[in-house]
């Protein structure tokens, strides 16, 4: 049995916003966060950093390297457990408002 192209277009629109509504927390329990982290320390997002550093997340570099990296960033264990319980959706939002307060700055 074939699938119409909308019938593909509302499945991947129901999974898209199911992700949307959760944190990255959840989705590391779902298991779609348990890939190894290969960009270096410097790129990776403060997320990233922490799952690494605090919450076992596999990565290509060194202990050492990604606890320098979250040493002088001045993350926090407070902040990552707020940050990994933020809805992706809550992320995107704040981000948008940051760009938009940028441009308007200009």
């Amino acid at each position: 049995m074939a699938f119409s192209g909308w019938t593909k277009a509302l499945a991947l629109g129901l999974v898209t916003a199911s992700l949307v509504g959760c944190s990255a927390n959840q989705s590391r329990s779902l298991g779609m966060r348990s890939s190894t982290v290969k960009s270096s320390p410097q790129r990776m997002s403060n997320v990233e950093l922490c799952e690494t550093y605090l919450y076992g997340r596999k990565a290509k570099h060194s202990r050492f390297a990604i606890s320098s990296e979250y040493r002088r960033r001045g993350l926090s264990k407070s902040y990552c457990s707020k940050a990994n319980d933020e809805y992706y959706l809550a992320t995107m939002v704040k981000k948008l408002v940051k760009a938009e307060e940028k441009k308007s700055k200009k």
